[in-house]
């Protein structure tokens, strides 16, 4: 790359700022929650159940949700095993603008854990301790939508084990909305793409969400958020 700026590449370069923000700040909220959440579960006394749990996440959830240009469409958290008792989860998640309570009945099972120990969006966090993004997918369980769920380890003690996770679902189509008229100011083929190579948004009409690409021959490469990248031209696999 020579060491001249033209006007193309300060446009792309503002475009990528602009997207970076869009990203950084989901994955730097979902953070401090996270962080919040494991102060405020060490803070409480005795026996943590799940009225309390409800009673710490709904607030920031309805705050998620209810945001004027916000990219949540549903957000909670998900406890581990242990800390309500062994072997027994409990799942305190909200979504849509009405709030609706996903999958509450499953807190009166003593193996509800079962259901979600599996899911990517759990399991990872937990295992390594660090956040995640899994997707783009189309969640059945709560929005119906083509979703990317951002996921934040929770912990209670610096030294202790994953007491759960907070999360936030984020339709592809919000994210598009967003990125897309950045996208175009980067080039005609420009391609916002997860960690593996799957699309999330792009400029090029051949490049649906969801779809793997490549980044093509020449084209520049620009790292946002934490494991996101947008190519200046991207092409279909």
């Amino acid at each position: 790359m020579s060491g001249t700026t033209t006007a193309a590449d300060a446009t792309a370069l503002a475009a990528v700022t602009e997207i970076d923000a869009s990203i950084t700040g989901i994955e730097d909220r979902l953070a401090a929650w996270a962080a919040e959440t494991g102060t405020a579960l060490a803070a409480l006394s005795g026996r943590v159940t799940g009225g309390p749990v409800d009673k710490l996440i709904r607030p920031v959830v309805e705050e998620l949700v209810r945001a004027p240009g916000g990219y949540a469409a549903g957000a909670g958290f998900l406890a581990n095993a242990g800390l309500l008792g062994p072997e027994r989860s409990y799942i305190a998640w909200w979504h849509g603008e009405e709030l609706e309570h996903v999958d509450a009945l499953a807190n009166f099972s003593p193996t509800s854990i079962s259901r979600y120990v599996k899911s990517e969006w759990f399991r990872i966090p937990v295992e390594t301790g660090q956040a995640h993004v899994t997707g783009p997918y189309v969640d059945f369980l709560c929005t119906d939508e083509y979703v990317l769920t951002f996921t934040h380890p929770v912990f209670r003690c610096s030294e202790g084990p994953v007491a759960g996770i907070v999360g936030m679902d984020v339709t592809v189509q919000r994210l598009e909305r967003g990125a897309l008229p950045a996208l175009r100011r980067i080039g005609e083929r420009a391609t916002l793409v997860y960690d593996d190579g799957r699309a999330i948004a792009s400029a090029a009409p051949d490049i649906a969400a969801g779809d793997l690409a490549a980044a093509g021959e020449g084209c520049r490469v620009y790292s946002v958020g934490r494991k996101f990248r947008i190519w200046s031209g991207g092409t279909a696999i």
